[in-house]
């Protein structure tokens, strides 16, 4: 299968070939997650039904997961009663992450996927179901 990326615009800047961890898995519903802590952030688009589903889909992501997951030689630096636990039970890093997208909007975060068998206009995310993107 060939890597859906998307294309979106955060406030006045145009953001081009971004990773779409999980397309068409619910219903176009995407978030744009943002991991800072460098010179430039790493943006991913997410398909979740809430922010903390988004924030599961990127633990278990095993691409981009080890973005916010802590390795247990570090945990010293987490507290117990400062850490936030994933689905798993690892203890995830949140410091960096931004999640941008409004919670109760159907769309939570607009953009269009683009990738091999998709029109050169892209599709909504929603939409994504509708072409045969997936056959390769």
């Amino acid at each position: 299968m060939s890597p859906i990326t998307a294309k979106a615009k955060l406030e006045d800047q145009e953001l081009n070939d971004i990773p779409v961890l999980n397309p068409g898995d619910r219903f176009g519903r995407t978030w744009l997650l943002e991991i800072s802590g460098s010179r430039t952030p790493l943006f991913l688009i997410v398909e979740a039904g809430s922010v903390g589903d988004a924030v599961e889909k990127l633990a278990e992501n095993d691409c981009y997961g080890h973005h916010i997951i802590v390795d247990d030689d570090c945990l010293d630096g987490f507290p117990e009663g400062q850490r936030y636990y994933g689905q798993s039970g690892q203890v995830l890093n949140l410091r960096h992450l931004a999640i941008h997208g409004a919670e109760r909007a159907a769309i939570p975060f607009p953009c269009r996927y683009f990738g091999d068998n998709l029109p050169d206009e892209g599709v909504l995310p929603a939409d994504l179901d509708e072409w045969d993107w997936a056959t390769r």
